[in-house]
């Protein structure tokens, strides 16, 4: 199939109109109609079919539009990568869980400007580790940021922190489950389809926490809130309370008998991204401001 007939086909299904196509790829409108014609009689295929003066796609022309949207957005953002590496253009795609993305974020995107100062930065939250890998693994994303345990050849993994799970309250509930510790307290549990929610449930079932009273929260920052206002218990990594652990606000409940689980969280990019070396510098300078081992 001709691409400029292909092209021209694509700007018709964009406007649904022959004359606005030809205004805007500068030709005839004759000339638009004699190459849709073409092309319909190479696919053996109506792909526009007339409503009195409206003109609407036929599910051939829907499939085939839906297959150039795909090819110029390829050709296009190839285009402009090509552009950005003659004029030195540093684009980075991060990808990573809200949650952490969100603690570390304000971290090291200053210091990527300040090291590279032409760098294109688009962040994206993604809310499953599995996704993040296969994303970087198909070259949707240049950096990944994710709690899961992937790897295949040619995706090169680094620690970036190791966060305790645990189980915490106010300083206040503390204080009293020490007193009683018969005291029920319902659990904030923090429920999502991300990986960190995984590795929380995994310590709720190692430690047989099995409170009948739960509220579900989708939102960490939510559950900080409940527990300074004294609702109960949570299971979560200690990082994500950090400063409220520090100042004394959130109290951690440690027995002997409960077993460790541990997120690891580790930085991600594919070595054969033409872009390696930028790429693993930017990697080093995220390590440099992220808590490394």
């Amino acid at each position: 199939m001709d691409m400029i007939n292909l092209r021209t086909f694509h700007y018709c299904a964009t406007h649904l109109s022959f004359s606005k196509a030809a205004q805007y790829l500068n030709i005839s409108q004759p000339a638009v109609t004699n190459q849709i014609k073409k092309i319909e009689q190479s696919l053996g295929h109506e792909l526009f079919i007339r409503a009195g003066r409206k003109l609407f796609l036929t599910d051939s022309g829907e499939i085939l539009f839906q297959c150039s949207s795909k090819i110029f957005n390829l050709l296009d953002d190839a285009i402009r990568k090509i552009d950005n590496q003659s004029k030195d253009i540093l684009q980075l795609r991060i990808a990573g869980d809200l949650n952490y993305l969100s603690m570390h974020l304000s971290n090291f995107i200053p210091k990527l400007y300040e090291n590279f100062p032409h760098v294109q930065i688009e962040v994206i939250t993604v809310e499953h580790s599995k996704k993040i890998f296969e994303g970087v693994r198909d070259h949707k994303y240049d950096i990944g940021i994710m709690s899961g345990n992937y790897s295949t050849f040619g995706i090169r993994q680094r620690v970036l922190s190791e966060d305790k799970v645990s189980l915490v309250t106010s300083k206040e509930l503390a204080a009293a489950l020490k007193k009683n510790p018969e005291l029920e307290l319902p659990l904030l549990e923090y429920r999502s389809q991300s990986s960190y929610s995984s590795f929380l449930m995994d310590f709720m079932i190692q430690n047989k926490l099995t409170q009948r009273k739960r509220i579900t929260f989708n939102n960490l920052e939510l559950i900080r809130k409940a527990l300074l206002r004294h609702t109960g218990i949570a299971v979560l990594s200690e990082e994500v309370l950090q400063k409220d652990i520090h100042e004394g606000r959130i109290k951690v409940l440690s027995t002997p008998d409960f077993k460790e689980v541990k997120i690891k969280t580790r930085l991600i990019f594919r070595t054969s991204n033409p872009m390696h070396t930028q790429i693993e510098k930017c990697s080093d300078l995220i390590m440099s401001e992220i808590h490394p081992l």
